[in-house]
C-alpha cells in the first residue's frame, strides 16, 4: 500500500445508518425546455411535466431519478438517496436539525433532509428493495466468439433511438474540504471507500470512490464519489445502460440530434466501466456507462496515485477539457467565500492537483 500523509476517509464501525442506493439528482435550471429535450434524447423516461419541474425515471424503477427545477441559474439543488431499513430512516429522523417531510420531496414518499458539511441538502427515503426495482430483462443480444458461434446465420440487427436507461448510477461531487465530506458520507449512510486516489508527490488524499454496504449482496463500485475542489459542486452524473452495444447507440443517437459529446467511447481503470461523456446544455458532464465492478462488504480500500492516466484503461484520446482545471473568477470567489468562512482548505494541495490534472495521459496526446 502506498504511504499516505494525511487521513483518509475510512469505513466507520458504527455508522447512522446502512444506505441502500442513490436515488436522485435535483438540478435548478434556466431553461427547461432545452434541458426536457436533451434528457429524452440522453434515454430517461419523462415521468413528469410541470411549469416549474420535470421528473425523469429509468426503466428499473417507477420511482423518479431525476429532477429538473426551474431557477435563475444552472446549478445543484440536491442530492437523493434511499435506506432499506425503517430503523435507520427512525434514526435519522431523530437527528437535530433533521428536517421531515411527510409528503416528500419529488414524489409522494416521506422524507428525512439532512445537510451535508458543504451545505447540500440530502434526502433520505425508507424504500423497500422490492419497491424500489422492476423487472429488468438482461440484453439477449447473441454474440461470435472465435470457436463459438450463438448469432449463426443471423445478421446483427440495428435500431435507431435513444439509449434504453436502466437506472442513474452515481455522482461525483467536488468539495472543498474533502476529509470532512467524505467521512460524513462515511459516517451517517455506512459508505464504504472501495478507491482511494493520491497525490503523486504529497500525497494527500484526493478522491474517494464510495460504495454502499449491502453486506454480502453485491453493490456498485462507486455510487457517490467526493474529489477535493476549488468550489462545491456537481462534476457529473453517470446513467447504467445494459451493455457497449447499447453506450454505442446511446452515442450515435445524441450526435445525430447535434448534441455534443465530451469524451468517450473508453473504459474506465477504478470501476471499470465502459463510459461515453456528453455535456448537456448546461454544459455539465454526464455520462452513459455499462459493465462496471461489484463488490460486497469483504473488499478492502485500493489506494491509488492519481493522474489523468488513472482515469482509463483504454479509450478516445482524452479531451484537454475534459477536466475542467481553469480558475474561473467565479471559481476563485467561491474559493476565497470558503476560506473566509473558516473552512479547512489546504491551496498547495490544490494546486498540486491542478498540476497533476494539467498533463496528458497518454505520450500521444499534445496538450
Amino acid at each position: 500500500m502506498k504511504q499516505i500523509q494525511s487521513a483518509c476517509p475510512v469505513r466507520s464501525d458504527h455508522p447512522l445508518s446502512k444506505a441502500a442506493d442513490i436515488a436522485y439528482i435535483r438540478l435548478g435550471r434556466k431553461n427547461l425546455g432545452s434541458a426536457t429535450e436533451y434528457y429524452q434524447d440522453f434515454g430517461l423516461d419523462l415521468m413528469e411535466k410541470k411549469e416549474d419541474r420535470i421528473l425523469f425515471r429509468g426503466n428499473s424503477s417507477d420511482l423518479p431519478c431525476w429532477s429538473l427545477e426551474k431557477a435563475d441559474r444552472d446549478f445543484l439543488i440536491g442530492l437523493g438517496i434511499y435506506v432499506n431499513s425503517l430503523d435507520d430512516f427512525e434514526r435519522l429522523k431523530a437527528l437535530p436539525n433533521a428536517e421531515f417531510l411527510r409528503e416528500g420531496r419529488i414524489n409522494s414518499i416521506p422524507c428525512v433532509t439532512l445537510i451535508d458539511p458543504s451545505g447540500l441538502p440530502v434526502d433520505i427515503m425508507y424504500v423497500s428493495e422490492e419497491k424500489n426495482k422492476n423487472q429488468v430483462d438482461p440484453s439477449k443480444e447473441l454474440w461470435n466468439y472465435p470457436g463459438e458461434s450463438s448469432r449463426a446465420n443471423l445478421p446483427r440487427s440495428y435500431e435507431s433511438r435513444p439509449a434504453k436507461i436502466i437506472r442513474l448510477g452515481h455522482a461525483v461531487f467536488f468539495k472543498q474540504e474533502f476529509l470532512k465530506n467524505a467521512s460524513w458520507y462515511c459516517d451517517t449512510f455506512g459508505m464504504i471507500p472501495s478507491d482511494i486516489q493520491i497525490l503523486p508527490g504529497s500525497k494527500e488524499p484526493v478522491i474517494v470512490f464510495l460504495r454502499f454496504d449491502r453486506g454480502e449482496t453485491l453493490s456498485d463500485h462507486h455510487s457517490i464519489v467526493i474529489a477535493s475542489g476549488v468550489t462545491d459542486s456537481l462534476e457529473h452524473c453517470a446513467f447504467e445502460l445494459d451493455d457497449l452495444d447499447e453506450v454505442a447507440k446511446g452515442r450515435e443517437w445524441l450526435l445525430e440530434k447535434g448534441h455534443r459529446s465530451s469524451w468517450g467511447i473508453g473504459r474506465h481503470l477504478l470501476g471499470s466501466q465502459i463510459f461515453d461523456y456528453h455535456r448537456d446544455p448546461s454544459g455539465m458532464l454526464v455520462e452513459h456507462y455499462a459493465d462496471g465492478d461489484k463488490f460486497d462488504n469483504s473488499v478492502p480500500t485500493g489506494i491509488h496515485l492519481i493522474n489523468r492516466k488513472s482515469l482509463y484503461q483504454w479509450g478516445e484520446d482524452m479531451p484537454k477539457d475534459f477536466l475542467d482545471t481553469k480558475l474561473s473568477l467565479r471559481k476563485l470567489l467561491e474559493l476565497w467565500k470558503g476560506i473566509l468562512s473558516g473552512r479547512q482548505i489546504s491551496i498547495r494541495v490544490l494546486m498540486e492537483l491542478k498540476k497533476v490534472a494539467d498533463i496528458s495521459p497518454r505520450t500521444w496526446i499534445k496538450y
